[in-house]
């Protein structure tokens, strides 16, 4: 790029020039190395793109990441219930013992809670829930 100067010399005497330069802080520096101290540089900086090309790629792989952390999370959320492995009927019989012995364990402060979290894992294994202790009351 062409740039226009405007300096004086040892006279006090206006003077002007045309220096070729990437931009105006070169063509300051290759004025002052040449021993002329310019007033004033005339001329348009060239559009730096640079900034804008890294902030669109940066743009672009913050958009990917999003889609791939929302495909994993629609591929985990959309898992049916009925895709959970079967059961055999030994494992059925000791996942209930083992569900029903937890509801009684549980201490009383607990024990609904326990109760509901226990019935929503037999539904969601396909297994008739467990009926609700006597003296239970809702929380």
């Amino acid at each position: 790029m062409t740039y226009k100067y405007l300096y004086q010399d040892k006279e006090n005497r206006n003077c002007e020039g045309e220096i070729k330069a990437r931009d105006r802080a070169e063509a300051y520096m290759l004025l002052r190395k040449q021993g002329i101290r310019p007033y004033r540089v005339i001329g348009d900086d060239p559009f730096r793109w640079q900034p804008w090309a890294f902030s669109s790629g940066y743009a672009v792989l913050l958009a990917v990441i999003v889609a791939l952390v929302m495909m994993l999370a629609d591929r985990n959320s959309g898992a049916d219930p009925k895709s959970t492995p079967s059961m055999t009927a030994e494992e059925a019989r000791e996942f209930r013992e083992k569900a029903e012995d937890a509801v009684i364990r549980a201490p009383d402060a607990f024990k609904f809670n326990v109760w509901k979290g226990v019935n929503a894992r037999l539904i969601e294994r396909g297994l008739e829930p467990i009926e609700r202790p006597e003296g239970l009351v809702d929380e």
